[in-house]
Formats: C-alpha cells, structure tokens, sequence
C-alpha cells in the first residue's frame, strides 16, 4: 500500500468508515459487518476501527 492510498483510504473511513476497510488483505465479511454495525450504532468507534485496521495493514506492509 503507497502513502498516498493510505491517506485516500484514512479519509474514506473517516467519511464512511466500512468503505475504508473494502479491499484490505485481513477483512473477510465478520469484520465488515461488524464495521456496519459499529458504524449505524456510534460513527466515532467505526471511524476508530477502521482507522486501526488500515493502519495495521500499511505497518505489516512496509520493509
């Protein structure tokens, strides 16, 4: 993942948090429904989670 794809994708999970997590390496559906989920019942730990797992996946992916 390329810097500028990690803030592309940091910005689409801060404006809708499940989007940001679609294509990620590590995310099967439990953890997209789960990101649906947190995301209908409070925005902010949607945002959080998502912003965990994206980030997560840039540090696994860098030399």
């Amino acid at each position: 993942m390329s810097p500028a794809e990690l803030i592309f994708r940091i910005i689409l999970a801060l404006l809708l948090p499940p989007l940001g997590i679609i294509g990620l390496k590590d995310v099967g559906c439990g953890t997209f429904a789960l990101m649906v989920l947190l995301t209908c019942l409070f925005w902010v730990p949607g945002q959080i989670t998502a912003i965990f797992l994206i980030v997560k996946e840039y540090g696994s992916n860098t030399p």
